[in-house]
């Protein structure tokens, strides 16, 4: 009988190493030794971006595939070894967890994704709802907080919005943070390749789809179809070898972590928040070239920071003054001893401008110079040809903001988290492939091509 099962996987990697997108694309390896159809690319999951224990970058991995009843359990005793030979187990805050669930998704799944794209979830939370699926199995290691990852990317829903990525490994043993690549070719590709995006931070002058850490990441590209990414793969050139690459189906540069507006008294620490507000206190410099203002949300009032890596971002922040009104968005910041709970923001959007009026000086009517005053509570004078005038009468005019309403200012590519939408998304979905059959071909045409994207690799000059 043909079953279908979900694998969710998270926390296997750290800050010394490994990479949990690395560690499904060698459970799709091992897969692929198996009479197994896979229904959708791998997905790659990324959820709130807050959490003070996540390794990086917080993200899991889901894989949904259909087999026979048979051969289940050499599945998942593979996988599991899988899981704990390659996972960085020796880092302390690393603590993998491993789903394996059969069947349809249950709708408790699906809340999970949800609230763990916003919220704090807790583990012992996870486990209840793991408990009561009888056709679930788990594994974990250490504490197991990975098991909260794991079953949110088992839950989530791509429908609405989900963009792709183009991972390229090189071996994980290499420990190593440069990455060999020709930024020219680059910069190339991203003007040739109009459907993806975040390639290269021109403002910042930096290449965005090569990280800097120790991880077997050698790059990851970012679009808006599966084709998109590949050909943007093949117009690059690097000058190391590459061993694997994947593509995922994911919620990376969707927003969908801010999906509700809050109040000023509902917001608590590690929350990823939407806030309406009012300007209370201006934007004001502080040490470290961070910027931070005040809003007024109903009764209470809270700090909102533009802190110093999101560079140019901090001028649109400056020009807020008192009683504009704002929707902000970023994460919750605990307070401190010296700094009270805080909005890390990434994006703004003003929703009403305070006007700005600069008074007018008159002209003297005879020889048209400036008027000044002849002291308070008398008229004006002209000091050039000597006229008086017995009132003071000025006028206004209203000075133009350099803000505007109806526009999303968002933190530069540099600074942007991974589910941060760019402002430079705004290509309809019909790019997308739309029909989980599509979905389904286009990930095993994906598998016949995908040897190429290794052994012509050392070509690549």
């Amino acid at each position: 009988m043909v079953q279908t099962w979900h694998i969710g996987v998270d926390d296997t990697d750290s800050q010394n190493g490994m990479c949990t997108t690395y560690l499904a694309t060698l459970i799709v390896d091992f897969l692929l030794k198996f009479p197994v159809k896979f229904l959708d690319f791998p997905k790659l999951i990324r959820l709130n971006p807050n959490i003070p224990y996540k390794t990086r970058g917080n993200g899991a991995v889901a894989i949904t595939f259909s087999t026979t009843e048979e051969i289940d359990e050499k599945i998942w005793k593979g996988i599991v070894e899988i899981v704990e030979k390659n996972a960085e187990i020796k880092d302390p805050k690393t603590d993998p967890g491993l789903v394996f669930l059969q069947g349809e998704v249950p709708s408790g799944f699906h809340k999970l994704y949800h609230q763990a794209l916003y919220r704090v979830v807790s583990l012992e939370t996870v486990k209840q709802l793991l408990k009561k699926q009888p056709t679930e199995k788990h594994f974990y290691l250490k504490k197991g907080r990975g098991l909260i990852g794991a079953a949110a990317a088992v839950g989530a829903t791509l429908v609405n919005d989900y963009t792709y990525e183009f991972i390229a490994y090189r071996d994980p043993n290499q420990k190593k943070s440069e990455r060999l690549i020709d930024p020219t070719s680059v910069i190339n590709a991203d003007k040739n390749v109009p459907l993806t995006f975040n390639n290269y931070d021109y403002e910042n002058k930096q290449i965005m789809i090569t990280p800097h850490g120790p991880d077997p990441v050698f790059c990851g590209i970012r679009g808006e179809s599966c084709n998109a990414v590949i050909r943007m793969w093949e117009l690059i050139k690097i000058f190391e070898p590459i061993i694997s690459t994947m593509i995922f189906r994911t919620n990376q540069h969707t927003q969908v972590h801010f999906p509700k507006i809050f109040l000023g008294h509902e917001i608590s620490p590690y929350l990823s928040v939407t806030v309406k507000g009012i300007v209370e206190k201006k934007p004001r410099d502080h040490p470290g070239g961070h910027v931070i203002f005040t809003i007024r949300s109903e009764n209470s009032l809270i700090d909102c920071a533009a802190y110093e890596p999101t560079k140019q971002f901090r001028k649109i922040i400056r020009e807020l003054i008192e009683e504009d009104e704002v929707l902000v968005f970023g994460g919750v910041r605990p307070a401190s001893e010296k700094n009270p709970i805080t909005i890390n923001l990434e994006e703004i959007q003003i929703t009403k401008l305070t006007p700005i009026k600069q008074r007018i000086t008159p002209k003297c009517p005879i020889c048209r110079a400036s008027l000044t005053s002849s002291g308070r509570n008398q008229g004006l004078k002209c000091k050039k040809c000597s006229y008086i005038s017995t009132k003071k009468e000025f006028s206004y005019k209203q000075i133009s903001r350099k803000i505007r309403t109806g526009v999303r200012y968002v933190i530069p590519v540099c600074a942007q988290r991974h589910l941060t939408k760019p402002v430079s998304r705004i290509v309809p979905l019909q790019f997308h492939l739309s029909p989980e059959i599509d979905i389904q071909q286009a990930f095993y045409a994906f598998l016949e091509r995908r040897i190429l994207f290794t052994t012509n690799t050392k070509n690549k000059k």
